[in-house]
């Protein structure tokens, strides 16, 4: 009885490993994204038109860059977390 309650410590610990490997590897990939990011946008000040539904307008290349990192971001989050119906 002490080996197969010794063999489930184990598995969870495995599962909890794998959990928290696949989360430090996510903020990895979202700390490496958001630097990119910021580099390309400190790069790129120069002012650019930006083109509307109703009418266009001069906005610095970082801004446009940045709220479109932002818009995808939030794009993401709600596609995501969807609620679920219940028929």
């Amino acid at each position: 009885m002490n080996d197969t309650s010794s063999d489930l410590d184990r598995s969870d610990v495995r599962a909890v490993h794998r959990r928290d490997v696949g989360r430090i590897f996510r903020f990895v990939l979202v700390v490496a994204l958001i630097a990119v990011l910021v580099v390309v946008a400190l790069d790129n000040r120069r002012d650019v038109r930006v083109g509307y539904a109703i009418g266009d307008a001069d906005a610095p290349v970082w801004i446009v860059l940045v709220a479109s990192a932002v818009a995808g971001m939030v794009i993401g989050w709600l596609a995501r977390h969807r609620p679920h119906r219940n028929i």
